[in-house]
């Protein structure tokens, strides 16, 4: 009997040593224990986990959509990245969607922006939220007034208690120009409504026009100068001075003559400029990778996709129309590109790369 047991504790004792503490399953077909792990040779970065991202953009009428489609093309060519992307409500909306943790990248305009940062502006006051960061602005977009030609409106002023769309719900141009024409004392009777709903209802008369901020030609118009002809409403000298220092995140812009069949005359505006904003989930190395695919690797998809700005220098305009921290990602691009950012431009994140 004691020697039944002694046996069965040697068994025991052995089947501990075989499967230790820490030890691994062998392999299926092994004959003994699994051998560690082998540590990855150093210098070997771990396998990139992907994120599933959807890309907030712009109204699917605009002429900014496809360009948005085309980052979205883009970038998903990083391992780290798979973006979708979908239609907004506009760059407003964007960005509270962005502020609120709902979205990591979307769509932005440059005023929008600034005012979400400062906490200034109507919808932002006394709100400011600096926990976003800029990747570059690709596109200059005046805030286009147009009216229908058969209304005999050619100013602002006229506009006054006329049925008017300031622009998409929840675009910033709609917030731009209603401080705008408030600034100057204009009171229309506002159609609130979103691109698609106004557009239709200025081809069926109920409006006399419509606001839409976008590179010139701006598809929306186009379809708006078929459906109705149209005139481009230029601001006074005057009236521009005083709505620039009511609102110091525009700046002036012109639309050029001829962008519209029947507008032969330049158009004196105001002016934004569209970027793309993310949270502070993407590291440094992330973003300077995805401008490299963007702008060294693949450039030919989005210059493909949006024609209109295919000779843009991003790079330039990016540092013009900044007035919120770049990414730090875009610092170290810009920077070995050989351009001075600006030190306001720099987050305390960034790190310089020898």
């Amino acid at each position: 009997m004691k020697r039944i047991l002694a046996l069965l504790l040697s068994a025991a004792v052995m089947l501990a040593a075989l499967s230790g503490c820490g030890g691994s399953k062998p392999p299926a077909g092994s004959s003994g224990p699994a051998p560690a792990t082998p540590a990855a040779p150093a210098g070997d970065a771990a396998p990139a986990e992907t994120r599933y991202l959807t890309l907030s953009a712009v109204a699917a009428s605009s002429g900014l959509f496809p360009y948005c489609v085309s980052i979205g093309e883009v970038l998903s060519k990083l391992p780290e990245l798979e973006i979708t992307v979908a239609e907004s409500g506009g760059n407003v909306a964007n960005t509270q969607e962005l502020r609120a943790g709902e979205i990591s990248i979307a769509n932005s305009i440059s005023n929008t922006d600034y005012e979400s940062y400062t906490g200034t502006g109507a919808t932002f006051t006394d709100d400011p939220f600096t926990d976003f960061r800029i990747l570059w602005y690709y596109e200059s977009t005046p805030i286009q007034v147009f009216v229908a030609a058969d209304t005999g409106i050619t100013s602002l002023k006229q506009l006054d208690g006329q049925s008017f769309n300031p622009g998409g719900t929840g675009t910033a141009a709609s917030v731009v120009m209603h401080q705008a024409l408030d600034t100057l004392g204009i009171h229309p009777n506002y159609f609130e409504a979103a691109q698609a709903d106004a557009g239709d209802a200025y081809a069926n008369r109920q409006i006399v026009g419509a606001v839409k901020t976008g590179s010139a030609p701006d598809s929306y118009i186009v379809q708006a100068n078929t459906n109705r002809p149209v005139q481009l409403i230029n601001y006074s000298d005057e009236e521009l001075a005083t709505v620039l220092e009511a609102i110091p995140s525009v700046t002036k812009g012109t639309v050029a003559a001829g962008s519209y069949e029947g507008v032969d005359y330049d158009v004196q505006t105001l002016c934004t400029y569209q970027g793309i904003q993310v949270d502070m989930s993407f590291s440094q190395e992330l973003v300077y990778r995805m401008w490299k695919a963007m702008w060294e690797e693949y450039p030919d998809i989005w210059k493909t996709a949006y024609t209109n700005g295919a000779n843009n220098n991003v790079p330039e305009m990016t540092l013009q129309a900044a007035s919120t921290p770049l990414h730090a990602g875009t610092v170290q691009y810009l920077t070995e590109l050989g351009y001075e950012v600006p030190p306001e431009l720099i987050p305390p994140e960034y790190v310089p790369v020898p």
